[in-house]
């Protein structure tokens, strides 16, 4: 008997690690999310009929922000990107990249583009149903194990799946499918709880599962190489060309196969240095985002949202992209062979391989 009680002690504390490393929160391996973050802007109406006075206010929505959700592993790592396509109150601007976050392990870490500023926080779900871990494996549910109080109330279709609908409490309502939120909603409400009105309200406008993803979109170094890129300048690139090779490598005349994220520092055509990083691969164009300095180490020209097309060259000097013209042009961008950048300085473009993010 006494051994037997031994081995069960044993079975359940050596189960603990096992258990805590099998996380999971969705029943889906992998996948996307495209989301809508909708804010809400008061609208006022006032009228004056012969005398009778009229004032109306209502809630008015607006898409603020656009929201691109990555999991894989069943949710033991993910990543998210928003970009802010409207001003407050409603007023579109062009598509602008605000933030990114990154759930890997027990962290998670959030890039803000506008601070220039990576935070590594507690990935607090994943610690606390770890934790929990009887309690969650019962429960089958992250949101159940994080949100004790919550009522599962109803359930609503959203994209043509099942959402369970969770009142988390009197300001915040999720729907929830299979672990994944598809719509998250949160309400202004008075002292006694009772709720107002909508404030904002986040839904899934589509998804997709069963992608399969390379695994550099969940890494960290790759979040830490977005800052190094916006910290990097002229001296730092002629550092890396002068004294540090074995952090770079050179690209050929015969041209290098890039990915999304990679990093580039160049010498054009008229001898200015610069960088540029790979945001976005396309079957028929390449966008990346640039700063040429000059011989002074200020910003000669630049863009953080430069497409290339499939077969065109571009200037880094000016840029521009054109089909034909190849005079004091910098590189080639040809998405149909195994090589895909063709430098024409042969001599001036690099991939950097080694970051110091010190």
């Amino acid at each position: 008997m006494k051994t037997f009680l031994l081995f069960t002690f044993f079975l359940q504390v050596f189960s603990i690690p096992i258990y805590a490393q099998d996380y999971k929160p969705y029943k889906v391996k992998s996948g996307k999310i495209e989301y809508e973050l909708k804010k809400y802007a008061s609208k006022s109406h006032y009228s004056n009929i012969n005398g009778v006075e009229n004032y109306a206010s209502k809630q008015v929505p607006y898409v603020a922000e656009i929201v691109n959700y990555y999991w894989d592993e069943y949710g033991d790592v993910a990543f998210e990107e928003s970009y802010q396509v409207a001003k407050f109150g409603g007023d579109p601007i062009s598509k602008k990249k605000i933030s990114e976050r990154l759930w890997h392990g027990d962290h998670r870490y959030y890039y803000d583009f506008e601070e220039d500023r990576l935070v590594d926080d507690p990935n607090h779900i994943r610690i606390e149903c770890r934790d929990r871990f009887q309690y969650y494996q019962i429960m089958n549910s992250w949101v159940e194990t994080i949100y004790m109080g919550a009522k599962k109330t109803d359930t609503v279709k959203i994209l043509g799946k099942e959402t369970a609908l969770y009142k988390i409490n009197t300001s915040h309502d999720i729907y929830v499918w299979k672990g994944l939120v598809l719509k998250d909603e949160s309400f202004s409400t008075k002292k006694d709880g009772k709720r107002l009105v909508i404030e904002r309200e986040k839904i899934a406008t589509k998804i997709d599962t069963g992608l399969v993803f390379d695994q550099r979109m969940f890494n960290s170094s790759r979040l830490k190489k977005d800052l190094y890129f916006k910290n990097i300048d002229k001296d730092a690139i002629n550092n890396l060309l002068d004294g540090e090779p074995n952090k770079i490598i050179q690209i050929q005349e015969t041209g290098i196969k890039i990915t999304e994220g990679d990093l580039i520092i160049y010498v054009t055509s008229n001898a200015h240095i610069g960088k540029f990083k790979v945001l976005e691969i396309q079957p028929n164009s390449l966008t990346i985002t640039y700063v040429t300095f000059d011989d002074y180490g200020e910003v000669l020209n630049q863009s953080s949202n430069l497409t290339i097309n499939n077969t065109f060259s571009c200037n880094l000097d000016e840029g521009t992209t054109n089909e034909t013209k190849m005079y004091q042009q910098d590189f080639k961008y040809n998405s149909l062979i195994k090589s895909n950048l063709f430098p024409y300085p042969t001599l001036g473009f690099y991939l950097v391989k080694k970051l110091d993010h010190h």
